[in-house]
């Protein structure tokens, strides 16, 4: 499969199979994550796998967007160590955090795993739950898996905008 048809099959999975993911495999995806471009190579991620009964216990009662995965990545960046463009002053690190899910999310699904990329929790109660340490941010939620048999694409999957609609051409 080329990188466009890989592209093009990854879907968000909502359901997924009670089957474990295998070490070899998740630290794969995180491999990918961890060979991401950041800005100015500052690598200001913090991934945090969440697999434990207790850590998983935990997601799920933040937030019903876990989706009962076998693994779930927090998704965070240290602030502090993020790139800060001196013409705007906005911090790289949650473009940084994106960049390095979107790798872990594509070799997921290059190695047969479905996932999801998740914001929809309440970032104070990950810290507190998580104890996270002082600026660092959970941007977003990976949980991983099998996708069950019963796992489908949504039906607005594959609508998107023209070229013309999002592109300009100077």
């Amino acid at each position: 499969m080329d990188f466009y048809e890989l592209a093009a099959a990854r879907y968000s999975v909502r359901k997924f199979a009670e089957k474990p993911l295998e070490d070899e495999k998740l630290n794969q995806i995180l491999e990918c994550g961890r060979i991401a471009p950041t800005a100015h190579n500052n690598q200001p991620q913090r991934i945090y796998v969440l697999k434990s009964e207790e850590a998983l216990a935990k997601i799920r009662a933040i937030t019903p967007c876990a989706f009962n995965a076998p693994v779930v990545l927090l998704v965070c960046g240290n602030v502090n160590e993020g790139w800060t463009n001196p013409f705007n002053d906005r911090n790289a690190t949650q473009m940084d955090a994106s960049i390095v899910t979107t790798h872990m999310m594509l070799q997921a699904k290059e190695l047969g795993i479905g996932s999801t990329w998740v914001c929809w929790f309440d970032t104070e109660k990950v810290k507190q739950e998580f104890s996270l340490p002082q600026g660092i941010e959970p941007f977003c939620l990976l949980p991983l898996g099998y996708p069950a048999e019963s796992a489908a694409p949504t039906a607005n999957h594959t609508t998107r905008k023209l070229l013309a609609k999002t592109v300009t051409e100077l």
